[in-house]
């Protein structure tokens, strides 16, 4: 008798788990690839400008092509 409720109650934690799974916020989508950023550059003389930069904004560790 012990090992049934030993099932049952590892048949309620797994479907404990699966539901906090299931009903839990999904995570924020990453940005495009292609997403511009804004940057403030200091020139000469201390003159601040603004330059748009279209590359990623982080490096990445993958060997292989992007897939798209």
């Amino acid at each position: 008798m012990q090992r049934v409720w030993v099932v049952v109650l590892s048949v309620w934690a797994m479907l404990a788990i699966v539901a906090v799974l299931a009903w839990s916020p999904r995570p924020a989508a990453p940005l495009p690839a292609g997403s511009a950023q804004t940057v403030v550059v200091r020139g000469r003389g201390g003159k601040q400008r603004l330059v748009v930069v279209k590359a990623p904004a982080h490096a990445t560790t993958a060997t292989s092509a992007a897939v798209h």
